[in-house]
């Protein structure tokens, strides 16, 4: 079977938990004898819209670049440059069936356009993006985003242009609403990787019950844990050993077990191992303040196998987003390790006996799961003993699965319908933009020529004021010259004067002067 895997990043330039996923897929799919291709999206630009096209150990990788004079917006994701490029990869490959995981940073009608080419598609939703023009439902002020998307909560969250008004912005999001539910409308099969993520998706999304299938994950952490740990444990003879891994970000919530550590009667009783990469220099730097006068580690980057060297007694995974599976978390589980996790998606279920769940986001409530095994140091053991990697589902059995919904995607592909994509809309919309920014244009012309009229006026005063200024300073400087030169003449007056005086002349009219008659 010919299977093109289409998602909006892809390892080595990508790693996080779908893109790792779809490589795992990827790889299961090449070894039982499947022909694969890759349409990725990218982080990087390009001088035009282009399809990077590669080979990595065999497989072929094409990767969309942006035009660079095109930033990517929540209102561009409709990509006219992507939908071109898209179609000839899909005429080159020819595939039996897509599975599509994400349309980031590639254009909102790729299940469209497999329909216009009559290949079946199946989706797995691995977030909430297909209800969340900002990805993950959190608002700007942290607050987890519960609501269905309808535009009035939208309306004053998402990011917008300075131009861009509430009209504007409520016909894009209703456009984005409807493009949305068509692709999944197109789907032959929509999954999701959990129950928890399931539940969440028919509260956000206008489905039936029906139109969401489970099928988690399958586990391919190659990682074993330590048999010593329950008897040879150095824990509570050392301090605690807490490991967090993955992208150390705000959605992770690592902050926050730097947070429940300073709250604790005792800081000191753990050591904390950040390992990971800090994608944002701004919440670095908040975590190397809040690392301060506590114990902490900063590992670094990492690949999964690097995790088996760590001596750890404890994983806490504090994510304030809504995680739909966690490999983090499945890492942590094959390495024999109990864990901590907020209370939020799919990890308060996954981790069933084995770990401890505190309320998202409060960092008060983490620190009280903490210093309850560290006040009770056995609670680790009894957590330790439920975890049961027999029980794991497995990544053959997964893909075993996985086969099974491709066939039957095939099989039961209906034939050529109209793509769900609303063009007509979507025309519309951007007429609609263009008339409404002519209109601003003009606006901003005729304000624009008004201040240049002001100006051109205040110019004029401003050279006459400068003309009068000159002209009383050319009178200044003749009147400064004609005094100069009265002080000069009067100078030399004197002079001639005390001269006169010093004559015989002079002295003798002073002496008749005084001699004459009253």
């Amino acid at each position: 079977m010919r299977i093109l895997q289409v998602v909006h990043g892809f390892p080595p330039e990508s790693i996080a938990g779908t893109e790792r996923y779809c490589e795992a897929v990827v790889q299961c799919l090449l070894k039982r004898g499947h022909e694969c291709a890759v349409l990725a999206g990218s982080g990087r630009n390009d001088t035009e819209a282009t399809l990077a096209v590669s080979e990595q150990d065999g497989l072929l990788i094409a990767r969309y670049r942006r035009a660079a004079r095109r930033p990517y917006r929540w209102t561009d994701e409709y990509d006219a440059d992507a939908e071109r490029l898209v179609r000839r990869l899909l005429a080159l490959v020819n595939p039996d069936v897509v599975h599509l995981h994400h349309w980031l940073h590639l254009t909102s009608n790729l299940a469209a356009i497999c329909a216009d080419l009559e290949i079946p598609v199946v989706i797995t939703l691995h977030d909430v993006w297909t209800s969340c023009p900002r990805i993950y439902r959190m608002r700007p002020d942290d607050v987890f985003c519960e609501e269905p998307p309808a535009t009035a909560p939208c309306l004053t969250c998402v990011e917008r242009a300075s131009w861009q008004g509430d009209g504007e912005t409520v016909r894009a999001l209703t456009l984005r609403r409807e493009i949305v539910e068509a692709e999944l409308a197109l789907a032959e099969v929509v999954m999701v990787p959990s129950e928890a993520h399931r539940r969440l998706i028919l509260t956000l999304l206008d489905l039936p019950d029906d139109r969401v299938t489970v099928l988690p994950h399958g586990t391919f952490a190659a990682l074993t844990g330590r048999k010593d740990h329950e008897e040879n444990g150095a824990f509570p003879q050392r301090p605690l050993q807490i490991g967090h891994w993955g992208y150390l970000m705000h959605l992770k919530g690592t902050h926050l077990i730097l947070e429940a550590v300073h709250r604790l009667r005792d800081p000191s009783s753990v050591h904390v191992h950040l390992i990971g990469s800090i994608v944002e220099p701004e919440y670095q730097q908040r975590l190397q303040e809040l690392a301060c006068g506590i114990s902490v580690q900063f590992h670094g980057a990492y690949r999964p196998a690097d995790l088996q060297a760590f001596d750890l007694d404890l994983a806490v995974f504090a994510s304030i987003a809504s995680e739909s599976y966690s490999f983090a978390l499945d890492e942590a589980l094959c390495l024999g390790l109990p864990v901590i996790v907020s209370d939020r998606g799919a990890l308060p279920e996954r981790i069933g006996g084995a770990g401890l769940t505190f309320r998202v986001g409060d960092p008060d409530d983490l620190a009280q799961r903490l210093q309850d095994i560290l006040d009770t140091p056995q609670m680790l053991n009894t957590m330790r003993r439920q975890i049961q990697p027999e029980k794991f589902f497995s990544m053959e059995r997964h893909i075993a699965m996985l086969e099974k919904t491709y066939e039957d995607a095939v099989q039961s592909a209906q034939p050529r319908r109209e793509p769900g994509t609303p063009y007509l809309k979507l025309i519309a919309h951007i007429q609609q933009q263009v008339q409404e920014r002519e209109a601003a244009l003009a606006v901003l012309q005729s304000r624009f020529a008004e201040s240049e009229r002001m100006c051109d006026e205040k110019e004029t005063r401003l050279q006459q004021a400068a003309q009068a200024l000159t002209e009383k300073e050319t009178r200044l400087q003749q009147a400064e010259q004609a005094l100069e030169s009265l002080r000069v003449e009067l100078e030399s007056l004197r002079v001639e004067l005390e001269n006169l005086r010093r004559t015989p002349l002079f002295k003798l009219q002073a002496v008749l002067t005084k001699r004459s008659p009253r």
